[in-house]
């Protein structure tokens, strides 16, 4: 590995560990954010037929269910790993961008959540499912926008712009992320919708800058 390559992973690194950073001191800086859930669920596809409908069609399909939980629970890091490591072995320069990219969807969702946060599907509702608890690196707040969809979006479109058929069980795997985090109750639809808007701002202004 040359250093140039080792770099790049240092900085994908200390990018990914400022999210863990941010959720140690949560707890204490985002104390004073707004709960707005009772107002997302005024809007549609919000309501308890809608997702326990959803959850409950995706249990009853069983590899389907497998595979949605799979990819939910690779996608957090799957989402930022792989598409920085496929860039820091065939186009570093693209990887520095991804790295500015990951940087500032970080940036938005941390600002966000400082401001207003809303409570999963599963956590309003009880669903056909079985959840994890939420321990420090997914806290409850951290919902709307999706971190998981965040990522994902910022990754596929990313992945897009190379044009390379070596890229496409990647840009799958990434654009499964949020049809997962969906199915399975884990997110809102708006939360899917608001994390593809924070991605499209964060690779908005990369380009510019």
């Amino acid at each position: 590995m040359t250093g140039k390559r080792l770099g790049l992973i240092l900085l994908f690194l200390a990018v990914y560990l400022s999210w863990d950073a941010y959720a140690l001191v949560y707890p204490f800086i985002g104390r004073w954010s707004a709960d707005v859930t009772r107002s997302l669920l005024d809007l549609p596809m919000t309501s308890y037929h809608f997702e326990y409908s959803l959850v409950s069609w995706t249990v009853s399909h069983h590899y389907l269910h497998a595979l949605m939980r799979a990819v939910y629970r690779a996608g957090f890091a799957g989402s930022f790993w792989l598409p920085a490591l496929y860039f820091t072995f065939a186009d570093p320069k693209r990887a520095k961008r991804l790295a500015f990219r990951f940087a500032l969807g970080f940036g938005i969702l941390a600002l966000s959540f400082l401001v207003f946060h809303v409570h999963a599907p599963h956590v309003v509702y009880t669903l056909p499912e079985r959840y994890a608890p939420n321990d420090w690196t997914a806290r409850p707040e951290f919902v709307l926008p999706s971190p998981h969809c965040t990522l994902a979006f910022i990754g596929l479109l990313s992945v897009l712009e190379v044009k390379k058929k070596e890229t496409v069980p990647l840009a799958v795997f990434l654009a499964l992320v949020p049809i997962s985090t969906v199915l399975l109750g884990e997110h809102w639809v708006w939360d899917a919708v608001a994390g593809f808007l924070v991605a499209l701002v964060a690779v908005r202004i990369e380009k510019r800058v």
